[in-house]
């Protein structure tokens, strides 16, 4: 169901098929086709939204070309009915449809052809064609990720409950007074080993030894090319390890620190160089 060309294709296929079945091998009048195809789809659609429901945007993208080619069909079929008893009457026909059924189709057509684009391009990315027209070759060489993945697990705001307890953590390592420093030993540049190191002292100046600090360097494009790092104390109350971020740019620190004397949060953001 999430597949959205894939059901789009079905779909149509579907209507079709039971629609022209019912116009070329029975006698059923162009509205009743159109109601008994609409059940048909239905039995079937219903169904599979229960089992798997899309998104809502999906579901409006599906529910509207369902409906346009049911619309074209019945008209096509009325169509062909009223120019059989023309010609049975003996009456001068014209094939030409008219101009207000195919300017709401084509206007629904439209409709529908850019969203699904826009829609398949949100969840799966652009097509590598496209993208070397539309997007420009990155300076650092690597690939251009053209998809939203969505919002990251830390985005506390999300959930009412989870941010007032991230809150409460934030006062709770404020009144405890802790020294945190961290940082590069030396400049990160993308694809280079570099040292990263946080120095941790309690209030009386006194070395944290013995915590448990790990996290991750986080891109906001996509959560793919998140690195997660575990720091290992080399000294008391120091803590490093070797990282190698793979693009320049922008990247977000996530860090959690787990000790005997408290918890502590970081969060933070950093720029690597080409």
């Amino acid at each position: 169901m999430n597949n959205l060309l894939l059901t789009l294709a079905v779909g149509v296929i579907f209507i079709v098929v039971v629609h022209s079945s019912l116009r070329f091998f029975t006698r059923v009048s162009s509205l009743k086709t159109a109601l008994i195809t609409l059940l048909a789809l239905c039995s079937v659609y219903i169904p599979l939204l229960i089992v798997d429901w899309p998104t809502i945007d999906v579901f409006a993208i599906q529910f509207a070309i369902y409906g346009v080619t049911l619309y074209l069909l019945s008209i096509l079929h009325s169509q062909a009915i009223l120019h059989s008893k023309q010609r049975t009457d003996g009456t001068k026909t014209s094939r030409k449809l008219h101009w207000g059924p195919l300017a709401i189709i084509s206007f629904f057509v439209v409709v529908v052809i850019v969203d699904s684009i826009f829609i398949t391009i949100a969840q799966k990315g652009n097509d590598s064609l496209l993208s070397g027209l539309f997007i420009p070759e990155p300076k650092s060489g690597g690939e251009v990720s053209s998809f939203f993945p969505g919002i990251i697990e830390h985005n506390y705001h999300e959930k009412h409950d989870q941010y007032n307890q991230y809150q409460q953590r934030l006062d709770a390592q404020r009144q405890r007074g802790w020294q945190v420093k961290y940082g590069w030993q030396e400049k990160p540049y993308a694809n280079q080993a570099a040292v990263f190191m946080l120095s941790l002292h309690d209030v009386n100046s006194k070395p944290i030894t013995q915590a448990a600090i790990s996290g991750s360097f986080q891109r906001g494009n996509t959560s793919k090319q998140d690195q997660a790092i575990t720091l290992k104390e080399t000294e008391n109350g120091l803590y490093k390890t070797d990282v190698t971020l793979k693009y320049p740019g922008r990247w977000e620190l996530i860090l959690k620190v787990h000790s005997s004397a408290g918890d502590y949060d970081i969060k933070a953001s950093t720029e690597v160089m080409e």
